[in-house]
């Protein structure tokens, strides 16, 4: 399985009504995430799924990419959370081909890292708002590890540039 790891974009430092949960993208955030999706999508196949933390910047960027992509999204609760083991429940219950999550940070490198080393190395991934991961998840290989492989790390910047290709 390819599993994609995209980073919610710019988001407002205090929500409206003052929670973490509602805050939403910037304009710079919207603009800046469409374009990182638009350089995604010259890279990679649509993916067969979209999950998305229920955090409003979180699926305001998955509909970002779910638009690009021609998708659907579906929200997971454990994208949410910074703990590790649900989410890696709800991908090993994924049969497809590819997966795009969206989600936060620190989550996400914490995610890459502990697929990619079998939880031996620490704080070696930084993912920026609207940058994607892609790992490459091998048969079999999330019931024991090292599981899965780091194919690339890309920043949104490198992602919006490819949009202007």
């Amino acid at each position: 399985m390819q599993l994609y790891l995209f980073r919610h974009g710019i988001a407002e430092d205090v929500s409206a009504d003052g929670s973490d949960f509602s805050r939403r993208l910037t304009k710079e955030g919207i603009d800046r995430t469409r374009r990182a999706a638009g350089g995604l999508s010259r890279l990679i196949d649509p993916p067969e799924h979209i999950l998305s933390s229920p955090k409003v910047r979180a699926v305001e960027t998955a509909r970002l990419a779910a638009e690009v992509f021609e998708r659907d999204i579906t929200t997971e609760d454990s994208l949410a959370h910074e703990a590790l083991d649900p989410i890696v429940e709800v991908v090993r219950g994924h049969k497809a081909e590819s997966l795009m999550l969206v989600g936060h940070e620190p989550t996400f490198s914490r995610l890459a890292e502990h697929l990619c080393t079998a939880g031996r190395a620490a704080d070696f991934i930084q993912l920026k708002k609207a940058g994607c991961l892609a790992i490459d998840l091998r048969p079999g290989g999330l019931l024991s590890g090292p599981r899965a492989v780091l194919l690339w790390a890309l920043t949104p910047k490198v992602l919006r540039k490819l949009a202007e290709e």
